[in-house]
This record gives C-alpha cells, structure tokens and sequence, in this order.
C-alpha cells in the first residue's frame, strides 16, 4: 500500500473561478476541482479551462490537487487536457466497471511516457450505482487505483433506497466499499460527502460512524466541514504515543525472532493488530510528503 493517507477533500465547482483559486488555501488536504455533476453543461467548457489554469499556478499551500472529470469520452478528453505535474490525481465519476478506471490508466500511461516518465497520477473511482457494487473487487484492482470513494446520493438514487443522513439502507454498500479497498491492498476509503454544513454536530457525529465503520477520511463540499473532518479523523497525542511505544515493541519483537508481544495491559499483540497502529501513526504523521515534494 502506498500513497498519503489524506484526511479531507474539498470539492469545488471548477466554474466558480474565485472560489477555486482559493480553494487550496482553506485548509483541506486536498481540493478536488470539480467537472462533473457540480457543473451544468453550458459551462463545462470553462470549468475545464479554469482546471488547467488552477494546476498551472502556484500554489503555496501544501494540499493536493484533484479533479472529478465527467464520465466517457467527455471524460478522457479532460484527462488529457488536465495531464500536468501539479495534477495528483483523477476522482472518476459514474465508474461502472473496472473498463472505465483501465481507459483512463492507458491514457495517462501514454501522457506520462510522451513526458518521459512524470510521476504517476492516481485514480478514485466513485462508487455511485448497483452496477459498481458488483464490480467493486475488479474496480479496485484496476491499474492506478489509490483508494476508493463512495458517492451516496447517486447510489441511494439508483438502489430506490432512503439515503438521507446515515440511514442503514446503505451498511451493506459502506461496508463493501471498506471489505474491497482492504482486499485489494488499497488506502482505507473515502467517505461520502454531507450535505450538512451548518449542524456541524450532527455532521461530526456522521464522521464518527463513518470512521468506526473503516473508512479514513471525508469529502467535504463546504470549508467549514473541514476542522470537523481533521479533528475525527487526527490521532490525539496519547493514542499517538501507545501506537508508536507498541510499533516499536512488535518491531524490536520481530528483530528478535518473534512474531508476538504482550502490549502494555498484558494483552497478546501480533501483525493483526499491530496494523491498526501503523495505519494511526499514519494519519498523525505531521511531516508525511506533500505535493511539491515527491519529486513532482
């Protein structure tokens, strides 16, 4: 498994040309510049030509830059024109099988040869339909593929299912989403965006279950959604220290000649567990590689 564990994606409508411009400064870990659904179809044009003057620029904020391009030939057409090395990844919208997620990763196999091997871009197939649900193991290991991401609106539409909040209409679909991503060696998934930017409670307690249920990180669609993600989804100090105290055991364990430990409370640990820990010591690893400086 490689790739940094990003915690919140801001989507932002790649027409609203001001709100994009900023948008790397409002804190996320990364902005996903949005083609798709957020657009309507008179603008696509300019939504496209905004996207590749946003990855053009500079921007000082250490966060990632994404965009959600449309689905089909639509779709192939942005990639090509967003190919740049600012560009850290494609959010694939509509992904009904693992044929959609291999025509992008061709593509981008070409653009990156033609510039002489630019570091690869990652793709986030969006699970949005029944179709996708049966086709998760083949999406998710498709080439190219980082983690997953579920799009619940979509999805609560196409399944004729009550959608709204955390309803438990779609356990059967978060859970597969989070039994696939681990199955194909793939970052923990993305969860779905809210709707609800102004009861923040209630936004952070949705987080909450999301978090319990295995996926590690949010989508966010508005800036103040952002703190509430971090704070879910960052370790606190203490966690931080049992992890890494508990990492360093098993490591020193293994150096050793042995596969198992007794944890501080006298509790047997071995990999299984021990997994946990590392994937925490992940998401509080303040100085984990940003954009700018992976060799891009």
């Amino acid at each position: 498994m490689s790739g940094r564990l990003v915690r919140s994606y801001l989507y932002v409508p790649a027409d609203a040309t001001e709100r994009l411009a900023s948008a790397p400064d409002r804190g996320a870990d990364a902005v996903i510049a949005d083609l798709e659904d957020a657009v309507a179809l008179q603008h696509k044009d300019l939504a496209l030509d905004n996207a590749v003057q946003w990855l053009s620029g500079g921007h000082h904020a250490p966060c990632e830059l994404w965009v959600r391009v449309n689905p089909g030939q639509r779709g192939l057409d942005e990639v090509a024109a967003l190919f740049h090395e600012n560009l850290s990844g494609i959010c694939l919208a509509k992904v009904s099988g693992p044929a959609d997620v291999e025509a992008v990763a061709e593509l981008l196999d070409g653009l990156e040869a033609a510039a002489n091997g630019r570091s690869p871009v990652s793709l986030m197939p969006l699970v949005e339909s029944a179709v996708a649900l049966q086709s998760l193991a083949a999406i998710a290991a498709a080439p190219r593929v980082l983690r997953l991401q579920i799009g619940e609106i979509d999805l609560a539409a196409d399944l004729g299912v009550n959608g709204a909040r955390d309803s438990n209409e779609l356990a059967y679909a978060r859970s597969s989403v989070v039994v696939a991503s681990a199955a194909a060696g793939l970052l923990a998934p993305v969860g779905a965006v809210s709707t609800e930017f102004r009861d923040l409670e209630e936004f952070a307690a949705s987080t909450r279950r999301l978090r319990d249920s295995g996926f590690v990180g949010r989508s966010a669609i508005h800036p103040s959604q952002l703190p509430v993600i971090h704070a879910v989804f960052t370790p606190g100090p203490e966690e931080v220290d049992r992890a890494r105290r508990l990492v360093d055991q098993y490591d020193e364990a293994l150096a050793g000649g042995r596969g198992v430990v007794l944890d501080e409370d006298g509790r047997m640990v071995d990999e299984a567990v021990v997994r946990q820990s590392r994937r925490l010591l992940m998401l509080a690893d303040l100085n984990h590689p940003r954009r700018g400086e992976e060799g891009r």
